[in-house]
């Protein structure tokens, strides 16, 4: 009887997930862990983890659908004629939170991107985090200039987004509202006088301008405090790179360039222009939303790429806005970038896995046509930079999805091997996440493993990842090691590329190299046969990332 019984449940079970349910989903049904519901499935000849995620996704995106459906056909005009009366889109969103408190949040945000308006100023689009230090430097000018607030000006000219960051960061020292309006003023008025006038100011003068501007503040510059405006160093590493002369260029001014060339770039009237373009193209390819924040990973993304364009504080001071700015493109970048205007941001995993889906596929279609010595060099110099860009993208993947799950903080919490370092950050108020999450310390989870998050995420988008095959991560371990390797050769890197081609060639003997390892050598071996050996490492890129974006679409959902 048990026998017969234990068949019955294998196939409910079996059914469950060819319906879409989860392991985890299936075993608390039955009483069983996980890795036993996958060994019964196995043994079921069952459908594929990957079938069984498309049928989970299926049913979500049903269910929203259905679901912003029926919110469009009750509100769509209560929509349309508050973006004909230029509400924001974020204080529609938030109306309808109020008066509807019964509809989930995420149907309301996504009901009014799927309704296709263009609203005319989106506050969303300028929540910048970086607008409060360009303001402390556009303020510190007008006082060096001796410039005068000029509240008609200041009134067509405030960016909203900026505006409330620097009235948030000032509030929050007590100011009166009258000192907020001054600083906001000649702010404009500075933009306004270098709209007109090179100009540029040096960190030495900023830095003067600085102690003053906190003395008659009555705010405190010490450690531990952090009052605005922020330090030179700070205006530097937000807005420069590290770099003064860039922290000027990227927000409009022009730099003192009598010192010590840097081979900064000075951009042309046509090429603002045609940045917004290439930018609003890219938007549309991908169907993703043509964003300031957007287009400021964008630009970052191009200049690791070898491509350089103007910075986005840089194209908003050009424009006087961003939607100028799309609307000064719109014209010649087709209906497809219109379109893309209304769209949602796409998540990071979807926008990587476009990325690095088009960027391998790009390089192969090259590859055919090289030969020889040619083919060595344009692995290597595709490699490296590939590998950096994935961990770059992966941080922020990280981050992204820690910032959107409100149980992250409490999880990690919760966690008793978590470092006291860390507990005394994330029990601050606000959290400080970011000396946590810090590049080192997310580059070295579980030594390299990309299924490895240390409990960030939540568990049902951590199955995503735990679902990448061991033989996926030893793809992306060699690759990982290739790129230490060709970037540094060392007793260190040969040994770490070595140990790592060893594991990968015990579950697939194509990977033997059974040669002492040098450069010519791995590169050679890496290209013969067509390059195929290169071919099935990089299949791993694209899987990880499938797996990443299912888990941010979990957490997404659960908003």
């Amino acid at each position: 009887m048990a026998r017969g019984g234990n068949a019955e449940r294998d196939v409910a079970m079996a059914q469950m997930y060819t319906e879409g349910a989860t392991l985890a989903e299936i075993g608390s049904k039955y009483g069983i862990s996980r890795e036993r519901v996958r060994q019964v499935l196995q043994s079921k000849g069952s459908v594929t983890a990957e079938e069984s995620r498309q049928a989970r996704r299926r049913a979500r995106e049903a269910d929203l659908n259905e679901k912003v459906g029926e919110f469009l056909s009750q509100h769509r005009s209560t929509i349309e004629g508050l973006a004909a009366a230029g509400t924001p889109r974020s204080e529609v969103e938030e109306r309808f939170r109020l008066v509807h408190p019964e509809v989930p949040a995420a149907i309301v945000k996504q009901s009014i991107m799927a309704s296709s308006v263009l609203f005319d100023v989106d506050y969303q689009e300028f929540n910048f985090p970086v607008s409060a230090v360009e303001s402390a430097l556009w303020y510190a000018l007008a006082r060096e200039l001796d410039l005068k607030a000029d509240r008609a000006t200041a009134i067509e000219d405030l960016d909203l987004a900026e505006a409330r960051e620097v009235s948030d960061a000032l509030s929050s020292e007590q100011l009166a509202p009258e000192t907020v309006a001054t600083v906001l003023c000649l702010v404009s008025a500075a933009r306004e006088y270098a709209r007109k006038t090179p100009v540029g100011l040096s960190a030495q003068r900023y830095n003067r301008q600085r102690v003053d501007i906190l003395r008659e503040l009555g705010l405190e510059s010490k450690q531990g405090a952090t009052p605005w405006p922020p330090t030179s160093q700070t205006v530097m590493k937000r807005l420069g790179a590290g770099s003064w002369a860039d922290a000027q260029l990227s927000v409009g001014l022009s730099p003192d360039r009598r010192g010590r060339p840097r081979g900064l770039l000075v951009f042309r009237e046509e090429d603002y222009e045609l940045s917004v373009k290439k930018f609003m193209e890219y938007a549309a390819e991908t169907g993703q939303s043509a964003t300031f924040a957007v287009y400021g990973a964008w630009v970052e993304a191009e200049e690791r790429a070898g491509r350089r364009w103007p910075s986005a504080p840089s194209i908003r001071f050009h424009y006087r806005n961003w939607m100028a700015a799309k609307r000064a493109a719109s014209a010649s970048t087709g209906a497809a970038a219109q379109r893309s205007l209304r769209g949602s941001v796409a998540p990071v995993g979807t926008l990587a896995l476009h990325h690095f889906q088009k960027e391998i596929t790009a390089f192969l279609t090259k590859l055919e046509g090289l030969h020889g010595t040619e083919t060595s060099e344009a692995i290597r110099n595709f490699i490296k930079p590939l590998m950096t860009e994935f961990e770059f993208r992966r941080r922020s993947w990280i981050r992204a999805s820690v910032l959107r799950d409100p149980t992250a903080i409490c999880r990690r919490l919760d966690d008793p091997t978590l470092k006291a370092k860390h507990r005394v950050a994330l029990t601050q108020d606000p959290p400080d996440i970011d000396s946590v999450l810090t590049d080192m310390y997310l580059d070295r989870l579980g030594n390299g493993d990309p299924r490895v998050t240390d409990g960030w995420l939540r568990p049902d988008a951590q199955a995503e990842l735990d679902s990448i095959s061991d033989e996926t991560v030893l793809q992306y371990s060699a690759l990982r090691e290739i790129r230490n390797y060709l970037t540094h050769i060392s007793q260190e890197s040969t040994e770490r590329l070595g140990s790592a081609l060893r594991r990968l060639s015990e579950v697939d003997p194509r990977f033997e190299l059974n040669q002492p390892l040098t450069a010519r050598v791995l590169l050679s071996w890496l290209s013969s046969t067509r390059a195929r050996r290169l071919q099935l490492l990089l299949t791993c890129v694209p899987s990880i990332w499938r797996a990443m974006v299912v888990g941010e679409a979990l957490t997404d959902e659960s908003q």
